[in-house]
Formats: structure tokens, C-alpha cells, sequence
């Protein structure tokens, strides 16, 4: 294909990909709790504060924080949607490095098809208009690898360049500077001056990522401190972002002396395979699924691709997977398999190329009818990507209005701790965040990102580990809790969470410690139902002995 083909061809995929994009996101919807706080980081930084997060890196909200100059307003939704924007520009961008990603293993052909692959992928799409930190982290990791891969050795400095960068991005980073070192050494064994250029390498690293590391020993003592890293082995997800966990200190060899070797290896071995691989499978659809098998299956025995190219990129795969393993096993995130994503997509390209270059000519098709059936396959993908991206409900605006009166309501009359037990307290933040109007301008955030506690805001939204309704009470009490808020749909998601609460919704008579505070059924809601109920803890003991 002539460059001028290819380059319409590209732009074309991307002018579709970012109509996707576009059509997934709803501007003026809250954000999640992540974007939430990445928007509030980079307000910061730009108030002189770089205190980081004890669970997050300053990657992202430091890429944002320069582009908020562009906006002027007292509504906080319009910082939150720069950092939309801008995911939604650098997944879009990330098209071509995945394009001359793909040209290490494949012609100008299929190396188009793997990066439509990739800007026609519907959860790519979707997640990339939701501020998070994914859109960039993907395309560092692309561009990694890519400069792994030239035949230029000098290349590889940039390939730890880009990685350092990737560690600023995600605290798993650090995985993937594991794969690099070693695909460095597997495919350049040849080299005389390997070891020295290793060096090189791991001296560029350091470098980048040492301003990182002695902030993080400065702010928390420790360089490499990560503060999952020490709750994930409690073997329950509430514990990773609980109130009451983020000093505990909890290893594996803590959780096999409680639980026994079986215990453990069934929950952060066995438990994390089964759902990083049931993630995967829902992940695959409408199309991955497809060619992935074969993908897998082909790349067993690859002919036409570079097999040091080939091995790297199962590489990457394979230790990243295994990095994920044990979290997945407490806490089975989706978000953080998208980062192979554009490694799976090589793999899914070569059973179309198989097909194409060896299938077809067994029938005798020409080299046009060949590229013909390429195109077929590209639109029935962009069809198949379109009915997908359909399925997203759209946001409801009677839904939304009626969690942002609730949330007001709370503001308004209530003075405490209060507990979200699943889907009640969405509207909460972004509340807090207009009263007064503009108070998120001179957010310091601190170690905690909840910097409205300290900025004399009433309500205040925690949350809480605990194993039975008795640990819950105690711990509750010693926190100061004052409310929990329920949602009709029970707690959903959060129901492993929070076992011993599942019934309070439906059956509030029984629990006769919780006094109910507010009712949206009683208030006249129509959409959002939920409840929120006062504790009396001299009841619950007096009840309970």
C-alpha cells in the first residue's frame, strides 16, 4: 500500500473510533470515584500541593493538571471533563502507535486491521471517556514495547524511558520494567556489550523514577509504599479501601498462619485465574473472542511473524497476567486487564492473516477479492462494535436528578459519618464540591483525598472492614459512625462486602438498633430508592448483651 493509503486509511478508523468514543460519554454525568479524585490531585498540583495517594501514583493528574488552565468555572464537572476529553484524544492518538506496533509482526494490510481492531474495541472506547488513567497508560505500554522491538538496540534506552514514564502512570508498571528486562536479554543475547547496555538502561530508569521514589519515602516512609500491597492478603475486597485498614499491616505469610496453604492458594491462586479468565471471556466480546482462540492457537506455531517479536509479546502477556493473579483473587477489576489489550489484538490478527494469505488461495481468490474480504471484515467489526456500543444505557436524567436531591438532602440535614453500602451516595461529592461554588479551586489534598472532612464539611462518606454484624458495630462505633444508606437493588456489587447488611433494605423491623432516618419512597422519589437509617449502639448492646 502506497503511505498516502495508509494514511487516509487511519485517519478514516480514527474519525469512526472517536464518533464511538464521543457517543459513550455524558458530559454532564458525574464521575466515578477514580476520576474523581484524579481531577481533585491535579487541582492541587496546581496549588502547589503533590502530596500523593497512598493507593494512587501522580502520573495522570500531573498530564492533566497544565490543560485545567484552560477552563474557568465554579462547576466542577467542567475540570472533570477535561480529563474526559483528553482520555478520549489519547486513546484516539494511540491508534497509530498501535498501527506501527502492529508492523513488527505484520504488512501494511494487517497491520491496518489490528489497529481497526483496536479503535473499534467497545470497552476500549467507553473506557476511554471516562477520565481514568487507562487511555495513557495503554499507550505508553504500546509505545514500551515497540521500542523494545526495533533492531536498533540504542532504541531500548527509550523503551526504559518509556516504561519509568509508565510507572509515574500505575503503580503496575513496575510489572512490565520486569518483562522488559526480560525481553532486553532474550533478544539481543548476541550482543557483546549487553550487560553495559543493560546498565545504561537501568540507569536511564532510575533517574526518571527516583524523584517519585523519595517523594513517596518523604510522605510515607517508604519508597516503594503501596498501600494494597499490605491489606490485599486480608482476602477481602472492602479491606483495600477501607478506613480502618490503611495502617494495618497484613501479609501472605500472615494470611497462610491463619488460614492454612490450601485457603490461600484457593484464593489468590485458583480464585484469581478462574476470574481473570471469566474477565476475559466477558471482555472479548463482541469480536476478540473470535480470533483470539485461533490467535492463541496459531501463535503456537507462527511462520510469518518474527518469533523474538512473537515471544515478547507473550511476554508482556504472560507476566502481567501473573502480576494480577493474586488481586484478582480479592478484587477482580476489570479496569486492569485493558493494559494487554493491544497484545491480545496481535494475537487475534494472525488467524486473519492466516486465513486471508493461506485459506483464501486454496479457493483461488485474487489479491483484490483478498482485500475485499479485509474490508468485510473491518465493517463487520465496526457493525458489531456499533451494536455493542448500543447496549450502554444511557443516563437517566430523572435517576441522576433524584441522587443529586438526595445528596443534597444529606448535606443539608445530616451531621456524620455516614456509610454507602452500595449506589447511594454517587451525587454526594460533586454536592460537597458546589457548596459554596468554586470551593474546589483551592483544594489542598494531602494524604487524603477526602479534603473536604478537614475543610469543615458535616458529612462525611467512609467506609469500613468488617467480618460479622458484631466486628461491624464495634468498629463502627470506634470510628464514629453515625449512618448507613441503603439502595433499594440491595448491595449489589457490594453485597461480599457487607454480607451481614444484605436484608436491612427489605426487612428494616428486624433491626430494631437502626432507626430509620430517611426514606425517598417516603419523600415522593419516583427512580431512586433508597434509605438511610441511624445507629443506636447502646440499643444493639442492650439487645445483643
Amino acid at each position: 500500500m502506497q503511505k498516502k493509503q495508509i494514511v487516509f486509511c487511519l485517519i478514516l478508523i480514527a474519525c469512526i473510533s472517536l464518533g464511538f468514543k464521543l457517543y459513550t460519554v455524558d458530559f454532564s454525568v458525574s464521575p466515578t470515584e477514580d476520576t474523581y479524585g484524579y481531577v481533585l490531585r491535579a487541582i492541587a498540583h496546581n496549588n502547589g500541593d503533590f502530596s500523593e495517594s497512598p493507593r494512587k501514583t501522580l502520573g495522570w493528574s500531573i498530564v492533566i493538571s497544565p490543560f485545567l488552565h484552560l477552563v474557568d468555572s465554579n462547576n466542577f464537572i467542567d475540570y472533570v471533563n477535561v480529563a474526559r476529553y483528553l482520555g478520549i484524544a489519547i486513546s484516539t492518538v494511540s491508534i497509530y502507535p498501535m498501527y506501527l506496533l502492529a508492523r513488527k509482526f505484520f504488512d501494511d494490510k494487517y497491520s491496518l486491521c489490528a489497529s481497526s481492531f483496536f479503535a473499534f474495541e467497545p470497552h476500549l472506547n467507553h473506557l476511554s471517556s471516562g477520565g481514568y488513567s487507562e487511555p495513557i497508560y495503554i499507550l505508553v505500554i504500546i509505545l514500551t514495547l515497540f521500542f523494545i522491538l526495533n533492531k536498533n538496540l540504542n532504541y531500548s534506552y527509550l523503551s526504559f524511558f518509556s516504561v519509568a514514564v509508565l510507572w509515574y502512570m500505575r503503580w503496575s508498571g513496575i510489572v512490565i520494567f520486569a518483562a522488559l528486562t526480560v525481553i532486553f536479554f532474550l533478544n539481543n543475547k548476541k550482543n557483546s556489550k549487553l550487560f553495559l547496555k543493560y546498565l545504561l538502561c537501568v540507569g536511564i530508569f532510575l533517574v526518571l523514577v527516583s524523584p517519585m521514589l523519595l517523594h513517596r519515602y518523604e510522605q510515607f516512609g517508604d519508597p516503594m509504599y503501596f498501600s494494597q500491597s499490605s491489606t490485599v492478603f486480608i482476602g477481602n475486597p472492602i479491606a483495600l479501601l477501607a478506613d480502618n485498614t490503611q495502617n494495618i499491616e497484613y501479609s501472605a505469610s500472615d494470611y497462610i498462619d491463619e488460614n492454612g496453604i490450601t485457603k490461600f492458594l484457593y484464593t489468590f491462586v485458583m480464585l484469581g485465574i478462574y476470574n481473570i479468565l471469566a474477565s476475559m471471556v466477558k471482555m472479548s466480546f463482541p469480536f476478540l473472542i473470535v480470533f483470539l482462540p485461533f490467535g492463541i492457537l496459531f501463535s503456537l506455531r507462527a511462520f510469518d511473524q518474527n518469533k523474538n517479536y512473537l515471544r515478547s509479546n507473550w511476554i508482556i502477556i504472560i507476566i502481567t497476567l501473573a502480576s494480577l493473579v493474586y488481586y484478582f483473587g480479592v478484587y477482580p477489576e476489570k479496569r486492569l486487564l485493558f493494559q494487554i489489550f493491544p497484545f491480545l489484538i496481535i494475537l487475534c490478527t494472525i488467524p486473519l492473516q492466516r486465513v486471508v494469505t493461506y485459506g483464501l488461495s486454496t479457493f483461488s481468490f485474487s489479491e483484490k477479492q483478498k482485500n475485499l474480504f479485509l474490508i468485510g471484515v473491518i465493517c463487520t467489526i465496526i457493525l458489531l462494535s456499533t451494536l455493542f456500543t448500543l447496549r450502554y444505557e444511557s443516563p437517566d436524567p430523572v435517576l441522576d436528578y433524584e441522587k443529586t436531591k438526595f445528596a443534597e438532602m444529606l448535606v443539608e440535614k445530616f451531621d456524620g459519618k455516614i456509610l454507602d453500602t452500595g449506589d447511594t451516595l454517587q451525587g454526594l461529592r460533586n454536592v460537597k464540591l458546589s457548596n459554596p461554588p468554586g470551593v474546589f479551586k483551592n483544594v489542598m489534598v494531602g494524604e487524603d483525598i477526602n479534603f473536604l472532612h478537614e475543610s469543615g464539611q458535616k458529612l462525611v462518606a467512609i467506609s469500613i472492614y468488617a467480618t460479622t454484624m458484631d466486628d461491624f458495630i464495634k468498629t463502627s462505633k470506634d470510628l464514629d459512625l453515625k449512618y448507613i444508606s441503603f439502595h433499594q437493588n440491595g448491595l449489589g456489587d457490594f453485597e461480599p462486602w457487607y454480607p451481614y447488611l444484605v436484608d436491612i433494605y427489605e426487612n428494616e423491623n428486624k433491626y430494631n438498633f437502626l432507626k430509620k432516618v430517611f426514606d425517598t419512597n417516603e419523600a415522593g422519589y419516583t427512580k431512586f430508592h433508597a434509605k438511610v437509617f441511624e445507629i443506636d449502639y447502646k440499643k444493639f448492646y442492650e439487645l445483643n448483651g
